[in-house]
């Protein structure tokens, strides 16, 4: 009885749950021009699956957006991985605007699953009078409303990153590890991400481990190639001629940078790569020294905060991910028992921080100064992970 009586109330959530997501989906899309939007390439790549067309062919993308009424054309071919296509596919049977609603509910589903994975980590910790906080943080959260109006794969890359982290947490490590590089379907954000772990998963000695990421690497090269043999030099192309053409404007210590030296290409390479460096040097230094008593979730967290300030092409809808440190870092205040106003205000502090930014980028019409918010949770990681003492310091403190 009492068993059945836990999952009625299961379903009732889920379906009020359900209900919501689909009613704000609704409403999103309805407020677009949806043909012109960023989520029209997503659904354009997986149409094109179905036409047996070539979404890195110039002459059929731009045929694809006016044969569907797009007069925006964002870049004149597909800029993702062709395995991105391949997974977008079953979006490509729908008419676009139902496909961008499905998508939009599948974004706000990919975020709410990717908290629960994140909260269940730590169960010795009573989050009740925290959900509301976290609820509220992530809703007004700019980089999850523009992610969801833009229909963008951040959600997809969240809930990526929430199941690698639950599974080698739970010390299912080839789970998590098969996983990890379909970050690569956004190579700019997702390989400094693998790369970075990959190191950490060295110095923890989980050799395997790298192999089985090999194996669904390689999974998905095979994907790609069965379509398209020469998919990747395409790739490649395309994705070099996108970031000469948007270098120096993204917002990390890059587009920070360049917009401080007046966007000269000499001084934002030199200044840019030492800043780039410092950070890169400070996440190694953490994962290096700090690697015996470092949880996961802070690994993941100082990791995804040092790629989005170093990765040379990135936006302000791919900041999501910090969803992941944030939620970390009032982990963190809840177990050094930090004042309950003060933990449970962080994620809107956060809030705040990206709309005052936002109103500083309407001013010079540019969002590099967004680079401060994944700066502001480096400097807050760090100052946490080089407060922690390891196991044999804290005995020798309790003697």
């Amino acid at each position: 009885m009492i068993l059945n009586l836990k999952f009625r109330n299961i379903f009732i959530v889920m379906l009020v749950l359900g209900g919501i997501f689909l009613i704000t989906a609704v409403e999103i899309v309805n407020s677009l021009d949806y043909p012109n939007s960023d989520f029209f390439s997503f659904w354009l790549a997986g149409h094109m699956v179905w036409t047996g067309q070539d979404p890195y062919s110039a002459d059929e993308w731009i045929a694809g957006h006016h044969q569907f009424g797009a007069t925006w054309i964002s870049d004149s071919q597909l800029l993702y991985p062709l395995p991105l296509a391949i997974f977008l596919a079953p979006l490509g049977l729908f008419s676009l605007y139902h496909a961008y609603i499905i998508w939009v509910v599948l974004l706000q589903l990919m975020i709410a699953i990717s908290v629960l994975l994140l909260l269940s980590v730590r169960t010795d910790l009573q989050y009740k009078h925290y959900i509301l906080p976290i609820l509220a943080g992530i809703v007004l959260f700019r980089p999850t409303i523009i992610t969801l109006f833009n229909g963008q794969l951040s959600g997809m890359l969240l809930l990526i990153s929430a199941l690698v982290i639950y599974f080698w947490e739970k010390e299912m490590w080839w789970q998590g590890s098969v996983f990890l590089p379909l970050l690569a379907l956004k190579p700019n954000v997702g390989i400094p991400i693998i790369a970075l772990l990959s190191i950490w998963l060295l110095l923890r000695k989980k050799i395997r481990m790298l192999g089985w990421m090999a194996l669904s690497a390689l999974a998905l090269l095979i994907i790609g190639l069965v379509i398209d043999p020469h998919w990747v030099n395409d790739y490649l192309g395309i994705g070099n001629l996108k970031l000469s053409q948007t270098f120096g404007y993204s917002p990390t210590v890059w587009g920070f940078v360049a917009y401080l030296s007046g966007f000269q290409l000499n001084p934002t390479l030199v200044f840019g790569g030492l800043a780039a460096i410092v950070l890169l040097v400070g996440c190694l230094f953490t994962l290096v020294r700090k690697r015996e008593f470092l949880s996961l979730m802070m690994v993941y967290s100082i990791v995804i905060a040092t790629t989005l300030l170093i990765t040379p092409y990135t936006w302000s809808y791919d900041q999501v991910l910090l969803i992941i440190p944030v939620i970390v870092i009032m982990i963190e205040m809840m177990s050094r028992h930090y004042p309950y106003l003060l933990t449970a205000s962080i994620f809107l502090l956060f809030d705040v921080l990206t709309l005052v930014l936002l109103l500083a980028s309407a001013k010079i019409q540019m969002e590099v100064l967004n680079a401060i918010i994944p700066l502001s949770i480096y400097c807050i990681l760090f100052i946490f992970i080089l407060s922690m003492k390891s196991e044999k310091q804290l005995n020798s403190l309790q003697k």
